[in-house]
């Protein structure tokens, strides 16, 4: 068993998802005879064929194979995540994922609170939407993340850290602050010509969630435009190109500035969660864990 390596279960899971000898080269860097010698040595050790040579073009795992690539590739990631810990320990540096509604309003003050904490560490705070954040989390870019909405991801563990609501917002205009004097609530204002985010954000989701609850039919909006930034969304709305759903915390600073007015959806305000997001299998770094630690206390 001690002539495994780890360069030949590399070769071996990289071949795999390449689909050819060839490609795993190239993505590798290795000559084709480098390659094949690792394989031959690994076949040689396991005393096993892994691959049906029956065309150069393509290869077939054999059963045995099959079984080979479940624990290398498992070997191969945990090797990746246990080099990708030590180094961030080493530098000190806690690299995390936030979308939109949390990098504005929850993460600000964590961070700060933690580099206080920690002055030694430096704190990489990467955006995105929910659904690139969780996959941020997933392929081990961040090791947290934190976002509007959850796609039950198996291998991710959610946790609820804060509340937030949804809320129809308005250019401030003379006519939309008197409907607001007048107790005008946001569902009475979808036939305005509106503004929505994208498909992979976390507040679409709850959006349309919410107008399927209440059988609302999106199709028969006036969506006027999709805008993929939501400060650019809100650009739209504060010039007057509409009317908005957004998350209440995304918005804080525009209605705070006067540009933005905010309606509540429903008598009964429309909540969503904020979610701390973390992989199942692989232990987070020291830094990750006094930090997710933060967040759980300050949320007590």
């Amino acid at each position: 068993m001690s002539r495994i390596t780890l360069k030949q279960l590399e070769i071996f899971v990289t071949i795999v998802e390449c689909g050819n000898f060839t490609e795993a080269g190239r993505r590798l860097y290795l000559a084709q005879s480098t390659v094949s010698s690792h394989i031959s040595a690994l076949e040689e050790a396991l005393r096993v064929q892994l691959f049906r040579r029956e065309s150069k073009r393509s290869i077939e795992l054999t059963a045995d194979g099959k079984r080979v690539y479940q624990y290398a590739k498992d070997v191969v990631t945990k090797c990746g995540a246990l080099e990708s810990s030590i180094e961030g320990a080493v530098r000190r540096e806690l690299v995390i994922g936030a979308s939109t509604a949390p990098s504005k309003s929850l993460l600000p003050r964590h961070v700060l609170a933690f580099c206080q904490q920690h002055p030694e560490c430096c704190c990489v705070v990467r955006g995105g939407d929910s659904e690139h954040i969780q996959q941020m989390v997933l392929d081990g870019d961040v090791q947290l993340g934190f976002v509007g909405s959850t796609d039950n991801r198996q291998a991710l563990t959610y946790e609820r850290v804060a509340r937030d609501r949804l809320v129809l917002i308005a250019p401030n205009t003379p006519r939309f602050a008197r409907l607001k004097e007048q107790g005008v609530l946001g569902c009475d204002l979808l036939g305005e010509p509106m503004v929505f985010r994208d498909q992979g954000s976390g507040t679409q989701k709850m959006i349309d969630n919410y107008l399927s609850d209440r059988d609302i039919d999106a199709k028969k909006l006036q969506v006027r435009y999709y805008a993929s930034d939501p400060e650019m969304l809100q650009e739209l709305v504060a010039l007057g190109a509409g009317v908005s759903i957004l998350s209440a915390l995304s918005v804080q600073e525009q209605v705070r500035a006067g540009k933005l007015i905010t309606f509540e959806l429903e008598e009964q305000p429309v909540s969503r969660n904020i979610y701390m997001v973390f992989r199942k299998k692989g232990a987070l770094s020291e830094l990750a864990k006094a930090f997710a630690e933060l967040v759980r206390r300050a949320g007590t």
